[in-house]
Formats: structure tokens, C-alpha cells, sequence
């Protein structure tokens, strides 16, 4: 039996133990910052409400299947490793941030960007599946014949400062596996990380980086308002006009290659997912208006993951994000 899914275009090698080991600041739960952060957080005991339902949470789930990589990269960075997990946009495996934190003894479950074999999730006998806010109410609804669907996160927050939707679906599955209070913990720990590289950068804080994805026939840009231009703002950097005005999360098939120019910036992070993308940025190399980029007259293009900075999302995600960014602008190395 298949499940039919709804495509979405959009769409750090440690745990959150190791994070504070290798030195990144801690911002204490009970602090004014984190109660202001997490103040319109309040979930009922024993349930959660999805846009379908509230549904009630088992006591202690074990045996959990994530259906995206969003709840995937969320309990990974509690710790806690799912019984089955759908493959990433490339298709195969888990994205490939997250390759070397999920357990080898996880089932991939077939067609997660397509269709879905449900058979698949029948056979793992889950206690909690945790899917994204972008399945279909008729899909929700055989897979809640299985076991409870979780669907968190909420609307996008165009305001780096507030909470982000997929910060909140860290805390609504922190909530839904017991462990609230260790995911604030995370959230906090990254956009302090944020904070500390942005410390680093020095003269380097304030240049502005876009975030694109190359293709042969347009670029498709990645807005500021996503969590690739989030991140960039916690660690101390910023848009420009294009990527500022871009509703979240990218902008489509609206940009030509006529005008390459328009993603005018200090840094360029071309994120490229196959060999066709990453021929798709030499050829744009040779097109006059990309040559008028700051960016390209100074050398600081840098070929970056696609399954990363144009798909992922997630506390890992920013993590790996950030690795990014500290290899590429602080140090100078791509």
C-alpha cells in the first residue's frame, strides 16, 4: 500500500553533550532571555495538538519512525535514535549531516519525498510516528491506524530574535519524548554558538552571504527568513536586497540568469546537490552578470552541501550550518 505525499520544493557531528564538551556557550534555562524565548510555550501533559487533532503520546515511546528530515535531525539531537526514518532529498540516506548520527540498525522507509510505503511502517510496530507539517490530512490519517502522528512546528517567524517554527518543533517532540527541558537546552545552545562565532568573526561580522542554488536554466535563492539566513544572522551576518525580500523559504523559478547580479554579496554559498548543479556554477562563472558580484571578483564563492543549506532544517542542521560558516568565512578554508 502507498501513501501519496505532497512535494515540498524548499524543502554537526556531536550530541548535544558533546556540543558543550568542544566549548560552546550555555545559556542557562531559567534565564530572563530564555523565559521571554520560551514563554508562549505551554503543552497539555500526555498530548499534543497537531493542525489534524490532538492526539494523546504514549508514556516512554521506544520504537519511533520520523517521515522527514526535520523530526529526524530533532530526536537525533536529543539523543534518542528512530527504529525507521525516510531517506533525505537525495533519495538514498539520511541527509548527509546527519549520516554519521543515525544508527546503522534504522530501516529506511521507501519514498519519503514520494510515495510512502506504508507496509513499511506497519512492519517496525512504532509506539510514535513523527512526520512534518507538510503531509496531507488523508495521509495522517491511515498513519494514525498505526500508531500516533505528530506533526509539529507552526508558521514560519520572520523575526530572527522570536522563536522559529522548526525551534518549536524541537520543543514539541522534546515534549512529546519527556525531554522538554533538554530541548530548550539545545535550542539555546545553538543560537549561543551563534552569538560566540559572531564574537569571532570580528571585522568579518556585518558582511552579507547568499545562499543559492545553482541550476541551468535559474539560480533558486535561498531567503533570509530561512533558517540557512537565521543562522547566518546568529553568527553575525547578513542578506542583501533580493534574499531579504524573498518570502521564505526560496525564490523559485522567478530569478533569470540574466539577472545573476541581483545576488550581490560579500560571500556566495552555491549549495549544490548533484554533479548537474555543481556544472550549472561554472557555467554561471562565465555569465557577465554573475562576473559583477563582489563575491566573484573577490573569490569568495563556496561550493556547500544542497541537502544542507537549500533542504534541511533542525538544530543539527544550524549546527552543521555553522561548521560551514566557520570553515568558510573565519578561516578562509573552501
Amino acid at each position: 500500500m502507498k501513501l501519496t505525499r505532497r512535494s515540498f520544493a524548499a524543502l554537526a557531528g556531536a550530541t548535544p553533550l558533546a556540543f558543550q564538551a568542544r566549548g560552546f556557550a550555555q545559556t542557562p534555562a531559567a534565564s530572563p532571555a530564555a523565559d521571554d524565548l520560551f514563554a508562549d510555550i505551554n503543552f497539555t501533559p500526555g498530548e499534543y495538538e497537531t493542525p489534524f487533532g490532538v492526539i494523546q503520546l504514549p508514556e516512554n515511546p521506544q520504537r519511533i519512525v520520523t517521515l522527514d528530515d526535520g523530526p529526524l535531525d530533532a530526536i537525533l539531537a536529543l539523543g534518542v535514535q528512530p527504529i525507521g526514518y525516510t531517506a533525505s532529498s537525495n533519495g538514498e540516506t539520511a541527509a548527509a549531516y546527519l549520516a554519521d548520527k543515525v544508527s546503522a540498525d534504522a530501516t529506511i522507509v521507501d519514498g519519503g519525498w514520494t510515495e510512502l510505503d506504508i507496509e513499511q511502517v506497519i512492519a517496525l510496530e512504532p509506539d510514535l510516528i513523527i512526520d512534518s507539517r507538510y503531509r496531507d490530512e488523508a495521509d495522517v490519517i491511515k498513519l494514525s491506524e498505526i500508531a500516533p502522528v505528530m506533526i509539529a512546528g507552526s508558521q514560519d517567524e520572520e523575526s530572527p530574535e522570536k522563536l522559529q517554527w522548526w525551534e518549536q518543533e524541537q520543543l514539541a517532540i522534546g515534549h512529546a519524548l519527556g525531554m522538554l527541558e533538554e530541548a530548550k537546552q539545545v535550542v539555546l545552545d545553538l543560537r549561543a554558538r551563534g552569538a560566540a562565532i559572531a564574537e569571532e568573526a570580528g571585522d568579518k561580522a556585518g558582511q552579507s552571504v547568499v545562499v543559492f542554488r545553482p541550476q541551468a536554466d535559474f539560480p533558486v535563492i535561498m531567503s533570509h527568513h530561512w533558517i540557512t539566513g537565521v543562522v547566518l544572522t546568529w553568527s553575525g551576518f547578513v542578506g542583501n536586497d533580493l534574499t531579504n525580500e524573498t518570502p521564505s523559504p526560496h525564490s523559485g523559478d522567478t530569478i533569470s540568469l540574466e539577472m545573476l547580479n541581483l545576488m550581490e554579496a560579500d560571500w556566495l554559498f552555491a549549495a549544490s546537490r548533484n554533479e548537474e548543479m555543481t556544472a550549472a556554477l561554472e557555467a554561471y562563472k562565465e555569465n557577465a552578470a554573475f562576473q559583477t558580484i563582489t563575491a566573484v571578483k573577490n573569490g569568495q564563492v563556496a561550493l556547500v552541501a544542497g541537502d544542507l543549506w537549500s533542504g534541511a532544517t533542525g538544530v543539527l542542521a544550524g549546527h552543521a550550518m555553522m561548521d560551514d560558516i566557520e570553515k568558510i568565512i573565519i578561516n578562509g578554508d573552501y
